[in-house]
């Protein structure tokens, strides 16, 4: 009589272990890819940080210790590409936010020929950025399509891209063009998933469109607009290809981004241990950002 719950707690032992091997089964390989691609890079980045050398001789390595630290805010092009990516994460942020939005809303209505409206909207999303970036030069230089319509109307031509003051602007419209679907999309799935009890309640209770717009979708929709925030404050931190292709950072550094300025240290200035550092850097101020966005726009409700 006492020998069955003794088989009992070695059958559910089997079974657990059988579980864990099953799952283990499963994400061993994602494991071993992320450590071997993701974690393992950035231990090597974090050490190499504290390190000088050049990527023609790497095995000649200086170490410096916390030298490319202190030089990250003593630098001055280091702190203007700081300044210059925070600015284009604000605007592209500002700017998709409430356009997403409002685009969402109009794309969960009953419209004709929906999913393709959908499709159009989510496609430079999925076109790549040197693509975007490339169609977004022949659009922008003097002699552009956008120059030769404002020309048309007998506006001068603007130099988007030469312009200290026209350049950034210009990337963050472009910014905002190709990841606008991104954000759409998401908030459409939020809208979709709503209560509609709620919404019923509402409406039954007299509230008017504005009325239940203000007061329950936008209360309803503050998680996804979490997500929104942060996927897209991430997005534009990591812009590369713009500063890249149609600017190389001028003019005089208003372009330069992190990840631009990443880019040239490491491989035109043979400096990969100050751009390890400066990698850091962005990953701390991605990081941080986030966080302190989940924080203020954290919510009570669920649903």
């Amino acid at each position: 009589m006492t020998t069955y719950p003794l088989e009992r707690q070695s059958s559910a032992r089997t079974r657990s272990r059988r579980e864990l091997l099953v799952a283990a089964g499963f994400l061993g390989p994602f494991l071993i890819l992320a450590l071997v691609f993701q974690y393992g890079p950035l231990a090597l980045m974090v050490r190499d940080s504290f390190f000088d050398y050049t990527l023609i001789t790497p095995e000649n390595k200086t170490f410096i210790g916390v030298d490319n630290f202190v030089r990250l805010f003593t630098d001055s092009q280091t702190v203007q590409s700081i300044i210059v990516t925070l600015l284009l994460a604000a605007g592209v942020v500002v700017i998709t936010i409430p356009l997403a939005f409002l685009l969402a809303i109009f794309l969960n209505g009953q419209l004709p020929a929906r999913g393709a409206v959908r499709t159009m909207v989510f496609l430079p999303v999925i076109t790549s950025s040197v693509v975007v970036a490339t169609m977004w030069t022949f659009l922008l230089n003097e002699n552009g399509l956008i120059n030769s319509a404002l020309g048309a109307v007998g506006i001068p031509p603007q130099p988007f891209l030469t312009s200290p003051t026209q350049a950034l602007p210009s990337f963050i419209v472009l910014t905002v063009w190709q990841q606008l679907g991104m954000a759409t999309v998401l908030y459409l799935g939020g809208l979709q998933s709503l209560p509609g009890d709620v919404m019923e309640a509402a409406r039954v209770d007299g509230a008017n469109t504005l009325q239940r717009l203000i007061h329950v979708t936008i209360p309803l929709m503050s998680r996804t607009t979490v997500l929104v925030v942060v996927v897209i404050t991430v997005f534009a931190l990591q812009s590369f290809a713009p500063a890249y292709i149609m600017t190389g950072g001028a003019p005089n550094g208003t372009t330069n981004t992190l990840v631009h300025l990443i880019y040239e240290t490491a491989f035109q200035l043979q400096q990969p241990g100050y751009a390890s550092a400066v990698s850091l850097l962005l990953l701390v101020i991605a990081l941080g950002i986030s966080l302190i966005q989940m924080r203020l726009l954290r919510t009570r409700w669920n649903y």
